[in-house]
């Protein structure tokens, strides 16, 4: 069975490939441009002195190849929001369909401290309703939706907002 832990700089190489995988080919992230490898680790460092939990899971074949990651981040980026986070999990595209993305969304939600974040929203793209479900299998509700509010593909995409309370 694949192996969750904290993710750490050696990481950020196969975390800015998982990535760029969705910046590239799917409307899962609304980013045209994938992040550099440094651009990771200031994030990962950012998220980690927030208290805030940045998760790997690795192949258990021996290679210990990182399969997908998870972190929670800043929501909306003003002081009154700062007991509210949002989360980001992806997978490579061969981890999907195996499970592995509810074990590390609530191994995600395990880590968060309440002290630290009460509220995790999940900001998702109304064309990926597989992340919708995975949401709401570990327990987000939906809160509201917003068509046509990015674009990506010379096409307009919606969201669909869930939410999480910790300790709930």
């Amino acid at each position: 069975m694949p192996s969750i832990r904290p993710a750490t700089d050696d990481d950020c190489d196969a975390i800015a490939d998982i990535y760029r995988h969705y910046v590239e080919n799917s409307v899962a992230t609304f980013d045209l441009d994938s992040m550099t490898v440094d651009e990771w680790r200031v994030k990962l460092a950012s998220i980690i002195e927030s208290g805030r939990p940045f998760l790997v899971v690795e192949s258990d074949d021996g290679s210990h190849d990182v399969l997908g990651y998870a972190y929670l981040g800043v929501y909306r980026g003003k002081a009154g929001w700062n007991w509210t986070a949002e989360d980001s999990i992806y997978l490579r595209p061969e981890a999907a369909g195996r499970g592995i993305g509810s074990r590390l969304l609530r191994e995600l939600l395990d880590a968060a401290d309440p002290a630290v974040t009460r509220t995790v929203m999940a900001v998702i793209s109304d064309e990926v309703p597989e992340s919708v479900a995975l949401h709401r299998k570990v327990g987000f509700v939906e809160v509201g939706r917003s068509p046509g509010v990015g674009r990506k593909f010379d096409r307009w995409i919606g969201c669909v907002y869930l939410q999480y309370t910790i300790g709930d």
